[in-house]
């Protein structure tokens, strides 16, 4: 009794056929082709996404070494403000007495500055200028310059206050 051949079915035309070769994969030459041809595109493809990821990434890191000075500074002032908002979290509002919350939308709460980082430039990063002001007081009151004083000197003292607005 003879072992009848198994029929396998073709990559390309999905019709059966009885392999001549062990390796053979499709059932005519014309399917030959079609595979090669669809091969030969995925290889070029995966190439050629290879190719823009590395130049993805080289301008990435160009970007990353050649950052403007205002980008230096915006990337600096994020990292104080982050700063003054975790050192300030679960206290007052340093102008209206407010309680400062993190969790509420879009952070609860801003640093605000004393001296305006416009009006005194090399204040923006200094940390006793910058204190936690509920976003009502920073930013629809003006920074409440007068009760944002009066709350200065009751955490920080005159003196400490005086040395700012010199």
């Amino acid at each position: 009794m003879t072992k009848k051949p198994k029929e396998h079915k073709c990559k390309v035309c999905d019709c059966y056929f009885v392999k001549s070769k062990s390796t053979q994969k499709v059932c005519s030459v014309d399917c030959a082709i079609k595979l090669s041809k669809e091969e030969s595109r995925k290889k070029r493809e995966k190439i050629q996404r290879s190719e823009r990821l590395a130049t993805k990434k080289r301008m990435t890191a160009l970007k990353e070494k050649n950052k403007t000075h205002n980008e230096l500074i915006k990337e600096a002032q994020e990292a104080v403000n982050k700063y003054i908002r975790a050192r300030d979290v679960n206290q007052c509002c340093i102008s209206c007495g407010t309680p400062l919350i993190a969790e509420q939308l879009g952070g609860g709460f801003d640093a605000g500055h004393y001296r305006s980082r416009g009006s005194a430039p090399h204040l923006r990063f200094y940390t006793l200028n910058i204190h936690g002001q509920c976003k009502k007081c920073n930013r629809y009151h003006g920074g409440n310059y007068h009760q944002f004083r009066i709350g200065l000197i009751e955490r920080l003292g005159i003196e400490k206050v005086e040395q700012i607005e010199a």
